[in-house]
C-alpha cells in the first residue's frame, strides 16, 4: 500500500485515503482493507487503469512506476440533438495501460453501460492476467494511442461468423465518428453491442453478420457509440468490410 500512496500523489496528485478511494470507484473501507491484508489483484488493475501507475510495481516494486504517462479522461461533447450525419451521443473515459517489447497488452474489461448515458465505467477481466496483448506493430501502423484501446468480449451469436460469442476484440473509444461498414462497440438502451454500423437512405442502422439477426435503426432507440472496434486476434478490422 506504501507504493500505492506513492504513486496517487506521483502521478495523479492524490494524498489521502479518502481521494484514492474516489479516483479508483472504491469504498474508503476497501482501501482501508487493502492497508490491513494487501491490495488485491482487481484492486492493482484498478489503480493501473485510474491512476496510471504499472500494476507489477505496485505488486512487487519492479520499476518502472508509470508505464504510461497520466492522462486525465477528456470526454468528447455529446451531440445537443440527433441528426442524420451525427444521431449518436458521444463521450468515453480513457484508459492507461504499459506496453511490452513486441506487445502492447491491452486492459480486458466489461462496461457498465446505462442507458442515455454517455460515458461508461469498466470492470477488469482477470482472464489471462487481465490484458489482451496485442500486436505493438499494428498499434504503430494504425496510429492507435494504446491508453485508448480497450478489449471487451463479444456477447451473443448475432455477428457470427465473423464473431463468435465470448471472442475479444479490442475498441479504441478515441474513435467515435460513424463510417458506413465498420464495426463499432455501441451502447444500446444500456446494453454493450458490437455491431457493423451502416447507412442507408440517410439513416444508421446497427447491422448483424448473421442473417437470422435484422437490422436496427439507432432511432429505435437510445444509442452511443462506444468507440470502433479495430482488432480481432490475428486480423485487424479498419478498413476491411
Amino acid at each position: 500500500m506504501k507504493r500505492l500512496y506513492e504513486a496517487a500523489e506521483a502521478l495523479a496528485g492524490l494524498k489521502t485515503q479518502a481521494e484514492i478511494a474516489r479516483a479508483l470507484n472504491q469504498s474508503q473501507q476497501t482501501v482501508n482493507n487493502w492497508e490491513a491484508r494487501g491490495i488485491s489483484k482487481a484492486g492493482l488493475l484498478k489503480a493501473q487503469s485510474a491512476i496510471g501507475c504499472s500494476a507489477t510495481w505496485l505488486e512487487t516494486g519492479a520499476p518502472p512506476m508509470a508505464l504510461a504517462p497520466h492522462l486525465a479522461d477528456k470526454g468528447a461533447p455529446a451531440f445537443a440533438a440527433a441528426s442524420p450525419d451525427h444521431p449518436f451521443l458521444t463521450d468515453a473515459r480513457g484508459v492507461r495501460i504499459g506496453d511490452e517489447p513486441d506487445t502492447i497488452p491491452i486492459r480486458r474489461v466489461s462496461l457498465k453501460l446505462h442507458a442515455g448515458v454517455t460515458g461508461f465505467e469498466t470492470e477488469p477481466e482477470l482472464e489471462d492476467g487481465g490484458v489482451l496483448h496485442m500486436p505493438r506493430a499494428v498499434i504503430e501502423a494504425h496510429r492507435l494511442a494504446p491508453h485508448q484501446l480497450l478489449a471487451i468480449r463479444v456477447r451473443g451469436q448475432s455477428m457470427e461468423p465473423m464473431m463468435f460469442e465470448d471472442d475479444v476484440v479490442v475498441v479504441n473509444t478515441a474513435d467515435k465518428e460513424p463510417v458506413s461498414r465498420e464495426i463499432y462497440a455501441v451502447n444500446f438502451n444500456g446494453e454493450a453491442l458490437v455491431k457493423q454500423l451502416l447507412r442507408r437512405n440517410n439513416e444508421w442502422f446497427l447491422q448483424s453478420m448473421n442473417p437470422d439477426f435484422g437490422p436496427v435503426n439507432v432511432r429505435s432507440g437510445q444509442c452511443s457509440i462506444v468507440g470502433r472496434v479495430v482488432y480481432q486476434p490475428g486480423r485487424v478490422l479498419t478498413g476491411r468490410l
